[in-house]
């Protein structure tokens, strides 16, 4: 039975920082939703000796121990030969996988070279874990009660792996029974607010609150173990949404974009954007959902106050009285991409992200966004704190939470 479980991920680039680990805090998150313990999450460099370590103090630890990486072709790929040697098991060929990856690379037009058929040699009595998305499957190995599932180091392979494969193994090996999950994607509440908010929530003791703060927003999510909860579940999930209202933008695994998106769709609605300081941010954002040529036409990063006259009609008069970073120049560069668009809304954005160009009027984090409609415009004033990147990250998540609770 797993109660217990330790995360181990390899690779040269996670202890030398050149790449930051996601997925550790993927399974993590999602193996505390099954009501697991998490005991440890090691990582190691690509050496035999570090990882024999680590294998031996996961395993010490866990009653099950999850890898990611080192499964490619190359020669600093060494975790299979290594699980191997740790369990004692000689390395095994699997015929099958090794004729789907050759069936893969000539479908896709890649060269075949003969060290590709590392990536279908296991230890000996391992379950071959299929990957959907990539050319490298993952295995599990069993050993006195304990178990090693080992996956690919690509977060969307290793993610993929997860849902299809080794949760559902890990909830029947866990004895979890049947877990209903609700995630609630908030925006403009604190970490300390929303926990506040929902401390009035009588959970049941198979249920469980987890919290996760990704800036600008939260996640909220509901755990609760056992067959004959669903009635209480769905009392649960209601009591949540009213108490949180409008701040809960998602729920599930859905971006503020695709939401925007469905909502513009449901209404026959076109957007158009003017953007300074996001710089297309929005845009790119809005485009990344297939089909959003349905409802988005235009976008205008106006940077200059120059473009902002020349391609939104911004006035002159309006950036002398007033400045870029205003009220009024917000509404103004809303109202042209409106126009420009042809849209029925737009938004607009325009602000201080710094590091510089601040001032104790408008200081770095300033950002006015504008909303035209055909029935009349208005401009919030959002202040950010942080780093450029935190600035335009947070307006563009602001100007899209603004559009979602407009159109709804």
């Amino acid at each position: 039975m797993i109660h217990k479980v330790a995360i181990l991920s390899t690779g040269d680039e996670l202890t030398t920082g050149k790449v930051v680990d996601t997925n550790s805090a993927y399974i993590a998150e999602s193996l505390f939703s099954m009501g697991l313990d998490v005991v440890a999450v090691l990582k190691v460099g690509d050496t035999k000796e570090r990882l024999l370590w680590a294998l031996d103090h996961a395993l010490s630890r866990g009653d099950l121990v999850i890898g990611t990486g080192g499964l490619g072709p190359t020669a600093d790929d060494l975790t299979t030969a290594v699980v191997a040697e740790y369990f004692g098991r000689p390395l095994r060929t699997d015929q099958a996988v090794a004729e789907a990856l050759k069936r893969r690379f000539e479908a896709r037009g890649f060269p075949w070279t003969e060290n590709n058929l590392k990536q279908a040699i296991f230890p000996e009595g391992a379950a071959i874990v299929p990957n959907p998305v990539g050319s490298a499957p993952g295995f599990r190995v069993e050993r006195d009660g304990k178990a090693l599932i080992w996956l690919s180091g690509v977060p969307r392979e290793m993610q993929a792996m997860m849902k299809e494969t080794v949760l559902p193994w890990v909830a029947a090996a866990s004895g979890a029974g049947k877990i209903s999950v609700a995630t609630f994607k908030i925006n403009g509440l604190t970490e300390s607010k929303l926990d506040d908010l929902v401390k009035g929530v009588s959970l049941p003791p198979e249920g469980r609150f987890s919290f996760r703060a990704h800036y600008p927003d939260l996640t909220l999510k509901l755990t609760v173990r056992g067959e004959h909860l669903d009635g209480k579940f769905d009392e649960l999930t209601g009591q949540i949404r009213q108490i949180l209202g409008a701040h809960v933008y998602a729920e599930g695994d859905v971006t503020l974009e695709e939401v925007v998106g469905k909502l513009l769709r449901q209404k026959g609605w076109k957007l158009a954007l003017a953007e300074s300081c996001t710089g297309g941010a929005i845009a790119a954002r809005i485009t990344r959902i297939a089909g959003s040529s349905d409802y988005f036409t235009t976008s205008v990063v106006s940077y200059s106050n120059e473009s902002k006259v020349r391609f939104l009609g911004v006035k002159q008069a309006t950036l002398d009285a007033h400045g870029a970073v205003s009220c009024e120049t917000a509404i103004e560069m809303a109202e042209g991409a409106l126009r420009a668009g042809a849209a029925d809304v737009a938004l607009s954005t325009t602000g201080v992200a710094g590091p510089g160009g601040g001032s104790e009027a408008k200081p770095v984090g300033t950002v006015w966004i504008g909303l035209a409609q055909r029935g009349g415009s208005e401009a919030r004033l959002f202040k950010f704190s942080g780093d450029r990147d935190r600035v335009i990250h947070g307006g563009a998540q602001a100007a899209l939470n603004w559009l979602r609770t407009a159109l709804q």
